[in-house]
């Protein structure tokens, strides 16, 4: 067998050794990214300008990247999102892409919950105390009762909903596909978005950044959000004007926010300066279970491309 597979992942089997016990006994050649970073293009098209298949993260696959990796017939990405890669290109290319599309659905939306919970308890500024040996209590709200706004109804979403009901919340959603039985099976109530954010105790983004129409919370959305009222974002960073986010904050118009996605990252910008801000390090699929399922299923998704039995679900292009 020629065909070389390249996991360009700055960690690898690390959880679980599954996946390179998957690699080792398909008696495919497989070269492994080793320096434990986030693997950079000249690396990229250095170790792969041999490899039919890449196991890839988040790295970019734009033209440039492309055109010089001449052997390369799938990218078998691990993960959702497909934003970094020119799916047009691997088009016209005739390059496979595909994904890991349902395996982080409950470890995002856990997290999303968690976020909910944290946020109406003020749990973060309450600890802060503790540990600063203040014996301060904050008032807070129940989730129970609060009307939270999904924006995006996908896969990720239909899960939040799922989980904020058992809570006993009322839940709002904005998506332009969005399936109105779908939603009636939820119990969610499809809104416009200037309406979701006008409702909502707690605005939460699970949108993809593609589609019919482009998400962006910026200034006016921000202001036009019920006072009082908390913004979580788990979807891409470039949803939300950080700026202006700040902004609110500081005029109490918020009470709180909860991101895990940034415009640039890694992000240390003055959102970490905010006791009522949850910050977390673009982890939200970083649970040892999520990273385990998710590196074996897109072993699983190379190995199909080269036996030509790809999972149709899987396929991106």
């Amino acid at each position: 067998m020629s065909e070389l597979i390249l996991v360009s992942l700055s960690t690898f089997a690390a959880v679980d050794k599954r996946p390179l016990s998957m690699l080792e006994e398909s008696g495919y050649p497989f070269r492994l990214h080793e320096t434990g970073k986030r693997i950079t293009p000249p690396e990229l098209i250095r170790l792969g300008s041999d490899a039919t298949v890449i196991v890839a993260g988040v790295e970019p696959y734009d033209a440039q990247t492309l055109t010089q990796l001449p052997a390369l017939r799938c990218i078998s990405r691990c993960g959702v999102g497909v934003d970094a890669i020119d799916l047009p290109m691997t088009r016209d290319r005739g390059i496979v892409v595909t994904n890991t599309p349902a395996v982080p659905t409950q470890a995002v939306a856990e997290l999303a919950l968690a976020m909910f919970l944290a946020l109406s308890r003020n749990l973060r500024p309450q600890a802060n105390s503790m540990a600063a040996r203040r014996w301060e209590r904050l008032s807070s709200h129940l989730l129970s009762g609060r009307t939270v706004g999904l924006i995006g109804l996908g896969r990720i979403g239909r899960r939040v909903a799922e989980l904020c009901r058992v809570f006993g919340c009322r839940v709002i959603a904005h998506d332009p596909y969005g399936d109105s039985e779908e939603a009636k099976r939820l119990g969610v109530e499809l809104v416009g978005k200037q309406e979701l954010l006008v409702r909502s105790d707690i605005v939460s983004l699970h949108a993809a950044s593609g589609g019919a129409e482009k998400v962006l919370i910026g200034a006016a959305e921000l202001r036009s959000m019920k006072p009082g009222s908390v913004l979580v974002n788990l979807a891409r960073g470039e949803m939300v004007d950080e700026t202006a986010l700040v902004d609110v904050l500081e005029a109490r118009h918020l009470a709180g926010a909860g991101l895990d996605v940034y415009g640039e990252e890694p992000y240390a910008g003055p959102l970490c300066d905010f006791d009522q801000v949850i910050l977390t390090p673009h982890s939200a699929t970083g649970t040892l279970e999520t990273r385990s399922a998710m590196e074996t299923q897109c072993v699983e998704n190379a190995l199909d491309f080269l036996s030509d039995s790809v999972n149709p679900e899987r396929r991106i292009s």
